[in-house]
């Protein structure tokens, strides 16, 4: 790497660290005094009340990450360019393609960088947060919603469910095992319970079929069918409900496996196919941000401020996130295939970028 290379590097890189560093503070400091109150009415200990502070910062770093890139981009390029010495890379001959391979190889580590910290430190780091919300704010247990679905337990049974539905109040492929009464056997299994779907009416999950299997002694373990049976073990609609999201904090294997689980159960896994690919698709626009800003930053005048650029960053970053977001949803509802909905934000600003880039005087 040339002289010029690694100076060009060095500087979008000094500009990154205390950009990501500036932003994630920012971050922190609006959710401390949104949270503040409420975790001092709560009476949390301070040493938890800064780990659940602290441990958000790697979900916060890989959604700030494309409008941090972006943002270095333009400012670290507006810097060189208010100073001329742009000018002077293409008096010397060298094409900007060749003076800024750098950045591009900048994007395309940071983007590596963010898919290793969201499959590694984010998903753990957030199941922590949540459960310090659920135990010191909401009161509620968060209960483990893996590749397997939910697994929950109360005094008086194990509940497995697959699949739910926040927005229809319904859930599907569930298994209860119910524990036995008889204290000298606490652990022993009493029954079965086993339905497709249930919905919740009337402040019960009632079911239009179930399969009760009796395991009790004296009884033949034979498998009835009963009709519109009601979950009398089950817990309010909100409670199991509130759980579907945990599907968001898988990493890519845990969340692969739990699609190939529904698949092979028969059920429809669009939405969570959509957050599948997302997991890669998102992380990737690091580098196409880097396509984006470089335009951008090599049109500004050598009079220009920067404050062009940071209301440009955080436009762009913006509307990404909004066409990103109405994408996700479209995919989540079905309307369009997950692949298209996951993908189509980056196809396009990637589109956008070349397009820009080409008319970049070289």
């Amino acid at each position: 790497m040339t002289i010029l290379r690694k100076y060009i590097l060095l500087e979008f890189v000094k500009v990154f660290l205390l950009t990501t560093l500036s932003l994630v503070t920012l971050f922190l400091l609006v959710d401390i005094v949104e949270k503040g109150d409420e975790l001092l009415e709560h009476g949390v200990p301070l040493k938890v009340a800064v780990s659940f502070f602290l441990f958000k910062v790697p979900a916060i770093i890989c959604q700030i990450s494309p409008i941090s890139v972006l943002l270095s981009v333009l400012l670290s390029l507006g810097l060189l360019n208010r100073h001329g010495e742009i000018s002077a890379i293409k008096a010397s001959g060298i094409s900007i393609t060749t003076a800024l391979a750098p950045l591009f190889l900048a994007g395309i580590v940071i983007t590596l960088v963010i898919i290793f910290i969201s499959e590694t430190a984010a998903p753990p780091a957030n199941r922590i947060v949540e459960n310090i919300e659920g135990k010191w704010l909401t009161k509620t247990k968060v209960e483990h919603f893996g590749r397997d679905g939910l697994w929950g337990r109360s005094s008086e049974v194990f509940y497995n469910i697959r699949r739910m539905n926040l927005e229809e109040e319904t859930i599907s492929g569930i298994t209860i095992y119910e524990l036995s009464e008889d204290k000298e056997k606490p652990s022993g299994l009493k029954r079965k319970i086993r339905a497709r779907e249930a919905e919740w009416k009337d402040n019960e999950w009632i079911t239009a079929e179930a399969f009760i299997t009796d395991f009790t002694e004296g009884k033949r373990f034979r498998e009835k069918k009963v009709k519109d049976y009601v979950f009398k073990s089950l817990r309010d609609s909100e409670s199991i409900l509130s759980a579907k999201r945990h599907y968001e904090q898988m990493d890519f294997t845990e969340l692969r496996g739990f699609i190939r689980g529904l698949e092979k159960d028969g059920y429809d896994t669009s939405r969570y196919r959509v957050e599948l690919y997302s997991k890669l698709s998102f992380p990737f626009v690091n580098f196409i941000m880097v396509l984006i800003a470089i335009p951008f930053a090599l049109r500004s005048g050598r009079n220009t401020g920067l404050g062009p650029g940071v209301v440009i960053s955080v436009s762009i970053g913006f509307s990404y996130w909004i066409i990103f977001g109405m994408t996700k949803s479209l995919g989540t509802s079905g309307i369009i295939p997950p692949i298209i909905a996951a993908t189509f934000p980056d196809v396009l600003y990637l589109a956008v970028g070349l397009l820009m880039y080409g008319y970049v005087k070289q």
